[in-house]
């Protein structure tokens, strides 16, 4: 992969600089934009964005109706326009959930476009950028340079680390629970943690899956889980950049009886200690 890089790297350097010799400078970098999407670098879908149509780009989160932004500023435009252009236009698209939706403005009121967004490559390279016409294999630079900016400008959800904690808690008191029911059927229900929903993303949430023990799934809420012997609720409690409180309500279908845990989640010295108890502490 890297050696494939570095000859398209090769090529549009030698191809550029050749035509600089018989071109001004405009022409130069009309025939660099053209060698990439030559070399498959580079799409010219997302040029309308380039010519000044968009005003504004709305991002919108699936799971959390309070996490909406708008960019106007032109630069942060350009800078997404950058990323869309330079992604890999592809004929799938992924299976998984999207995270936030793209709604690109003509103007104040007129959508242009609108887009499907997963935070993170898919690994069987289906589109992760999509709409009903088309999809794109985008980098995560959107996620990485643009949506987390934005995350810590909302103070609310600054957290250190969501998935390390709430997943290994997960895991934690499932294997609590299955050494106390001596049964491992059982269907994690974690949309319904509305408190979490903000944090969660479709990849990771996917790798999760892969690592729970036989009998445990995760439920969403399309499904149908009465195949379970018992169900799995989190609520979070709360949290800051350091501290995180969720409450696991197991309940057992068949025996009709409810199992509470209070989990607490503390960050010391770069790694998330869990605890877990089955009475509610002094300050939970």
């Amino acid at each position: 992969m890297k050696r494939k890089k570095l000859l398209s790297f090769f090529l549009v350097l030698v191809m550029s600089l050749s035509s600089m010799t018989f071109t001004g400078c405009q022409s130069f970098s009309n025939n660099i934009s053209n060698i990439k999407v030559k070399l498959g670098l580079k799409n010219n879908d997302f040029q309308y964005i380039e010519d000044g149509k968009i005003s504004k780009i709305v991002v919108q989160s699936t799971r959390d109706s309070g996490f909406r932004f708008v960019v106007t500023d032109k630069n942060v435009i350009n800078d997404i326009y950058d990323m869309l252009s330079s992604a890999k236009a592809v004929n799938s698209r992924s299976s998984l959930k999207p995270d936030y939706t793209f709604q690109l403005y003509k103007n104040d009121k007129k959508v242009y476009a609108t887009f499907n967004y997963i935070a993170g490559l898919d690994k069987k390279d289906g589109g992760n950028f999509y709409n009903n016409s088309k999809s794109y294999v985008v980098s995560n630079r959107i996620d990485s340079d643009i949506i987390k900016n934005f995350w810590e400008i909302d103070g609310t959800r600054s957290l250190i680390d969501f998935n390390s904690v709430y997943y290994k808690m997960i895991s934690d008191v499932v294997d609590k629970y299955i050494a106390y029911s001596k049964s491992s059927s059982i269907g994690i229900e974690v949309d319904n943690d509305i408190n979490a929903a903000k944090f969660i993303q479709s990849t990771k949430l996917e790798d999760f899956k892969k690592k729970l023990p036989s009998g445990v799934t995760l439920v969403e809420s399309t499904d149908d889980d009465t195949s379970k012997d018992s169900t799995l609720n989190l609520t979070t409690e709360g949290y800051d950049q350091t501290i995180y409180k969720c409450t696991a309500t197991f309940y057992n279908k068949k025996t009709m009886e409810q199992k509470k845990y209070y989990l607490t989640g503390k960050y010391i010295k770069s790694y998330w200690n869990i605890s877990i108890s089955e009475t509610k502490p002094n300050n939970f």
